[in-house]
């Protein structure tokens, strides 16, 4: 399923926590959220004053968050489509944002190389830490129950363990432009890099690379990639989206298949919530490409 109603480059898509609705944003400066049955455009939201870079959403779908070339973060309701925050601290564009579960800790991630973290809780609108550690842009960002994820273009995944107060870097050699969780369980991360890669990173017991695929193109843009348990999945620059078996023990995979649907660079990728624990929802995705389309796989 095709929708078309963004006008220009689509820089991200995500599903909600549910799978029934998907949020995208582009270079339009609008965020839409989107029936993923129906395609039906539910509701657009309007405020950023550049393209917008990043979206993500609470657990109960009540609270979003976005990010863009503004230097701005929004934190949206998404019922009435009005901006409740709006927070301010860095310095460049701000290319990636992370929730937490209930929607109370805000993290976004800059081109100024740093990551603030946000306190919805709290009276004032300063961030609550700063992290600087990268030597390069911040591309990727995720939060888990106890850990704060980065990807940045220095080259580093690096995992902040919030209660402890620990951080453990992982260098993996080429600029990283997008982390996810493959597998909370097994502590497995999904991360794309700029060599054309997508590497399942294994941090359970020391950090380690378990697997690597390759066929697709990354060598300029940021490329979204996703995994679960059976399948990986990349956008790519020559507007393919790629998928691999995640199972195979071969250290580089060439890919399994490879769809065709949008007619420019496919920017973003994003597997279907259930498709870990539903048969029929496997290889069920959203993609955001460069032709200003975003496509429900099913």
């Amino acid at each position: 399923m095709d929708l078309s109603d963004h006008t220009g480059s689509v820089n991200t898509a995500i599903f909600d926590r549910t799978g029934d609705y998907v949020i995208s944003g582009g270079q339009d400066k609008r965020i839409h959220l989107s029936n993923a049955e129906t395609g039906r455009l539910v509701q657009s939201y309007d405020g950023h004053g550049w393209a917008v870079q990043g979206v993500a959403i609470s657990k109960d779908s009540s609270r979003m968050a976005s990010c863009g070339g503004d230097r701005m973060v929004f934190v949206w309701d998404i019922s009435t489509a009005q901006i409740s925050r709006k927070l301010t601290g860095h310095k460049q564009r701000v290319d990636c944002v992370a929730v937490n579960e209930d929607g109370t800790i805000v993290a976004s991630g800059s081109f100024d190389k740093s990551v603030c973290i946000w306190d919805l809780r709290a009276a004032p609108r300063t961030p609550l830490q700063v992290l600087d550690e990268s030597r390069d842009g911040i591309s990727s960002l995720v939060i888990t129950a106890s850990d704060l994820i980065s990807g940045s273009i220095d080259g580093s995944v690096r995992t902040y363990d919030m209660r402890m107060g620990r951080m453990v870097e992982d260098a993996l050699g080429a600029s990283v432009v997008s982390v996810s969780v493959a597998n909370t369980q097994s502590q497995l991360l999904c991360v794309g890099c700029m060599d054309s890669t997508v590497q399942l990173l294994d941090q359970k017991d020391g950090s380690k690379v378990a697997a690597t695929f390759s066929g697709h193109k990354c060598t300029e843009y940021r490329i979204r990639c996703d995994a679960n348990e059976k399948t990986v999945v990349s956008g790519s620059e020559d507007g393919f989206v790629y998928l691999w078996d995640a199972v195979s023990q071969e250290e580089i995979e060439q890919p399994k298949t490879r769809l065709v649907g949008h007619s420019g660079i496919v920017n973003s990728v994003m597997l279907h919530p259930r498709s870990d624990i539903d048969p029929a929802k496997q290889t069920s995705m959203v993609t955001a490409g460069s032709d200003g389309t975003v496509i429900i796989w099913e």
